[in-house]
C-alpha cells in the first residue's frame, strides 16, 4: 500500500495526473476484497494491484476515460465476476466489486502544443511547480519522446491541429509554441474558439501582427479573441536557451495564476 502513496505523490510532484482506484464494497468471490489500491498513471501503467487480469484492465481503461475529462469528480463502478450480465467481465469466480475511481491533479492544466525542446522544457518545469501538462503534436516522433520523458499527457494529433486536440476549458492554460508559422497559427485557430485563463503564443511582435493578421482574415477569428494572446509569450528575462524560455514562461502562468500584476 505504501508503494501506492508514495507513487501518487511522486506524479503529483511532477504535474502529471493520475487516478486511484480503490475496492469501497465487494462480495462473493474477488480476487482482492475492501481497501485493496492500485495506481493508474496517464500511460497506462499501474502500481499497486485490485486484482489482476480482465478485472483490472478494465479498471485500467476506466481511468483512461477519466483522465481524457478536462475536470473529472470522483465515480464508482461497479465490475461483476460473471459470464453474464450487465457490468460482466466474462469470468466464473460469481462475485462483485465497487471501484472507486479518483483522478488527481497536481494544480491547473497547462496545454502545450508543440512537443519540441522548449515545450518539453515548459513541461518539466511547469510541472514541478503544480501544472497538469498535456502535451499536443502532431509528429509521431516527437509525441513518442514526449511519452519517455514522462512530463504529461501526449496528445498526438491531425495536421491540422483539429482531430485530437483535446477540449480547452475556462480554467485552463495554453502555450503554443510549436515548430513554425503554421503549425502556431493552426493551435490558435482551435484553442480560440473557447476561453481559457491564460493563451500565450511564442514568437516576436512581427510574428504576431502576420499570424494575426491570417486568423482575422483568413479564418475569421474575432478580434476580441486575437486580444486575449499574450504575445511574445513569457516575461522578458533575457536567455535563449529552451530552458531560459521556459523559466520566463512559466514565471508568466505563475503571475495569472495567482493574480500578480507587479
Amino acid at each position: 500500500m505504501r508503494e501506492v502513496f508514495e507513487a501518487l505523490i511522486d506524479e503529483a510532484r511532477s504535474g502529471r495526473r493520475t487516478v486511484l482506484a480503490t475496492i469501497v464494497r465487494a462480495s462473493g468471490s474477488t480476487p482482492r476484497t475492501l481497501g485493496a489500491r492500485m495506481l493508474v498513471r496517464e500511460d497506462g501503467t499501474i502500481v499497486g494491484t485490485i486484482g489482476g487480469g480482465a478485472f483490472e484492465a478494465m479498471v485500467v481503461s476506466d481511468a483512461g476515460e477519466l483522465l481524457a475529462r478536462p475536470a473529472p469528480a470522483p465515480e464508482v463502478r461497479r465490475y461483476a465476476f460473471t459470464e453474464q450480465g450487465e457490468d460482466a467481465l466474462g469470468m466464473a469466480c460469481g462475485g462483485t466489486v465497487e471501484v472507486l475511481l479518483e483522478a488527481s491533479s497536481a494544480g491547473p492544466r497547462l496545454l502545450i502544443f508543440g512537443a519540441g525542446h522548449v515545450g518539453l522544457a515548459l513541461a518539466r518545469l511547469a510541472g514541478s511547480v503544480g501544472f497538469a501538462c498535456e502535451i499536443v503534436d502532431d509528429r509521431d516522433e516527437f509525441c513518442a519522446a514526449a511519452e519517455s520523458a514522462r512530463v504529461g499527457r501526449v496528445h498526438r494529433c491531425d495536421a491540422e491541429y483539429d482531430a485530437g486536440v483535446p477540449e480547452v476549458d475556462p480554467d485552463c492554460f495554453v502555450a503554443v509554441v510549436t515548430r513554425c508559422h503554421r503549425t502556431d497559427r493552426l493551435a490558435l485557430r482551435r484553442v480560440l474558439r473557447r476561453p481559457a485563463a491564460y493563451v500565450g503564443l511564442i514568437g516576436s511582435r512581427r510574428k504576431k501582427t502576420v499570424i494575426f493578421r491570417e486568423l482575422a482574415e483568413g479564418d475569421g477569428v474575432a478580434p476580441e479573441a486575437l486580444g486575449r494572446v499574450r504575445c511574445p509569450i513569457g516575461l522578458p528575462l533575457g536567455g535563449e536557451t529552451p530552458e531560459e524560455i521556459a523559466l520566463s514562461i512559466v514565471a508568466e502562468l505563475q503571475q495569472v495564476r495567482y493574480g500578480e500584476t507587479r
